[in-house]
């Protein structure tokens, strides 16, 4: 079943990608961008405001095959999924003129939608950014009715990466439960960029096993699920548990990639509640903004493929650009290339690509560089967060190569 979720995952992740370059050069020209701060606000002064979520009716009612997409809905949207719009466009021509608020999970869907009502005579249409998966993440500072709006309907408690950090610190009876494989769990495995670290006093029960080998009995003690599957294993896990007696059951929305993060920095958080974390740094898009501002002195290495580098890949979606004055070096030249490299071995080293690029972090960390850094999610998470943050919008001019990205 796992496998199963995981094939499906990758799919849609896939879709979206391959979709990107079709979306952000719409945004702000022929509809409007929002961010989850401005939504309280806009439904309050517009109470005949359309909110509709674009997703498939299992994601709307948290019933989707793949947990990590069951995080709620929005209070008082209605479900258009996205393949029925241009059937339910003439029924929606009532509302031409009032506002028509669009969201789906990761705002890639939504901003398709978005273009094909502004192309059908639609006159106030607004995307929200980010979707349900931002939304989650977000904090009540950036989202202050996120309490009121969001409903979930599944068994167990979706829980954020700050909340999650907080529940660890605060409840020393808190149970910790990591989903992912043994390899990955003890930082073993032969794909480095799984090896990112343990939440303390976690125990390791792998989501395939886990049925079969959890033997506690059932009490309303409180249980953090986790996994580094976007929320996938854990959500599978969280359910058992609740079908199972469990009564205070949390899974960690967007997996130990949420203590990541995207837009505020996070380090000083995982330290305090991981161990084992890899000698070299993770960053997430604002930490990479950060030391790309800093330090511009930094040395940046692009190991995806030449075409990927140059934007001429037949794949689109990989044709993203790069980050201004960096080395693309191919992944089977790396190591004749370490020697060119031994002049950097006390500047601030940043290394993102497409085929596992931890593990030329541990290289050079191995050879004796101290300050070894990763995009964690890779170049996608920039450009993502560029268009879909506010407080990201810095990372734009960092890039290179992007025209019709935006």
């Amino acid at each position: 079943m796992i496998k199963n979720i995981i094939a499906s995952l990758t799919g849609l992740l896939f879709f979206m990608a391959a979709h990107a370059q079709l979306e952000y050069k719409d945004d702000n020209t022929v509809y409007k961008n929002i961010y989850a701060k401005d939504l309280c606000a806009l439904l309050q002064n517009n109470p005949n405001a359309l909110l509709i979520d674009v997703r498939s009716p299992g994601e709307y009612s948290d019933t989707a095959a793949m947990g990590s997409m069951n995080i709620g809905h929005l209070k008082g949207a209605i479900n258009i999924p996205i393949k029925n719009f241009p059937a339910a466009i003439a029924g929606l021509k009532n509302n031409a003129d009032q506002p028509v608020i669009l969201y789906c999970s990761h705002s890639q869907r939504s901003r398709r939608v978005s273009k094909m009502l502004a192309d059908n005579g639609f006159t106030h249409v607004l995307n929200l950014n980010g979707g349900m998966a931002v939304l989650n993440q977000d904090s009540e500072e950036n989202f202050p009715c996120k309490k009121e709006m969001i409903v979930y309907a599944s068994p167990y408690k979706n829980i954020n990466g700050a909340d999650a950090v907080s529940l660890i610190k605060n409840d020393p009876n808190l149970l910790v439960i990591d989903t992912r494989s043994a390899m990955s769990y003890s930082g073993k495995d032969s794909t480095e960029e799984n090896n990112i670290g343990r939440i303390r006093h976690s125990i390791n029960i792998p989501a395939d096993e886990f049925a079969a080998k959890w033997k506690k009995p059932a009490s309303s003690k409180a249980v953090l699920v986790v996994d580094n599957d976007y929320g996938n294993q854990s959500a599978v896990a969280a359910k058992w548990l609740t079908e199972h007696g469990y009564t205070n059951v949390y899974s960690l929305t967007g997996g130990l990639a949420a203590f990541v993060g995207q837009s505020k920095n996070t380090l000083a958080d995982r330290k305090a509640v991981m161990e084992a974390l890899p000698a070299y740094s993770l960053l997430n898009p604002k930490e990479t903004m950060d030391l790309l501002t800093a330090k511009p002195e930094t040395v940046v290495l692009d190991l995806r493929s030449a075409e990927d580098f140059n934007n001429r890949s037949p794949k689109k979606w990989h044709n993203l650009g790069h980050i201004r004055n960096a080395s693309n070096i191919q992944p089977d030249h790396f190591t004749e290339k370490m020697k060119e490299l031994e002049q950097y071995k006390q500047a601030p080293i940043l290394v993102y690509g497409n085929d596992d690029p931890a593990k030329f972090c541990r290289m050079l960390n191995d050879a004796g560089f101290e300050n070894v850094n990763i995009i964690y999610d890779g170049l996608w998470s920039m450009v993502s967060g560029a268009a879909n943050f506010s407080e990201l919008q810095g990372i734009r001019p960092l890039l290179t190569d992007h025209e019709g990205l935006y």
